[in-house]
């Protein structure tokens, strides 16, 4: 069942690939990059961020969903940022891979869960669409605020496949992306339909939910339980949020 969209207050970035130097609260320009990719990665690397990621906490909504969820078999947290979901999932008895596309947050990460023992966590850098685990392997999977940072609809698609990919038959899948449902008027169209540019011609890809859900269904994932939605009110101006756990078909 889908809740309708509600506003559900400020709040901090998740993870859009924006400057918040746009809208005037000190942060540097980086004028000095020359592509998208660079100067996302100049920002998700830079020491202000990874700093503030790595003292974010988990979500109640993720805490309830460890709780009352009896899952068995290795998690995965994809974008793992500072680690505060990985070290959630650890905390609750997972084995963990973590993965970010940043080398700035994987060091966070490592940092944030270096108490475990090797045989329980694994950070590894690299993309959401290309995973390095075999067919099958989660039981649980994490996608908090990555999705929508596809730099197209083909990336997106991909990262869709791939997380259905690793997980396992009956696994779950924690999502949380933004949507199109609510425009910050900062954002343009890009050069295909649903990618939209920040105001530093970063790229992301913003999909109505049912399109969002509907690709999910067709890679095998389906919603279980509820499907909330809402606008937050972020320091990089207003997103729509889809939050979702998915089941993997199968036994």
């Amino acid at each position: 069942m889908r809740r309708p969209l509600r506003r559900a207050g400020h709040g901090r970035h998740t993870r859009p690939a924006a400057q918040r130097h746009l809208r005037g609260n000190g942060a540097r320009p980086m004028t000095d990059v020359t592509t998208a990719a660079d100067r996302a990665a100049a920002y998700w690397n830079s020491p202000g961020t990874v700093t503030e990621f790595r003292s974010l906490d988990v979500q109640p909504y993720l805490t309830d969903l460890l709780a009352r969820t009896a899952v068995d078999g290795p998690a995965l947290d994809v974008g793992c940022g500072g680690g505060r979901n990985t070290l959630a999932l650890l905390e609750r008895g997972f084995d963990v891979l973590a993965v970010d596309l940043h080398a700035g947050m994987v060091e966070a990460t490592r940092a944030r869960t270096a108490a475990y023992p090797s045989g329980r966590i694994s950070v590894r850098q690299g993309p959401a669409h290309e995973i390095p685990a075999q067919d099958g392997t989660f039981a649980l999977a994490v996608c908090q605020g990555v999705l929508h940072n596809a730099v197209d609809r083909a990336q997106w698609a991909a990262t869709v496949t791939e997380l259905a990919r690793v997980l396992r038959p009956g696994g779950l899948l924690a999502l949380n992306t933004f949507t199109c449902e609510t425009l910050d008027p900062m954002l343009r169209a890009g050069t295909e339909d649903g990618q939209y540019l920040l105001p530093d011609n970063v790229p992301m890809v913003l999909l109505p939910v049912d399109e969002v859900l509907a690709a999910f269904t067709a890679a095998g994932l389906a919603a279980r339980g509820e499907t909330h939605t809402y606008v937050r009110d972020l320091d990089v101006g207003p997103r729509a949020v889809l939050r979702c756990v998915l089941r993997r078909e199968g036994d």
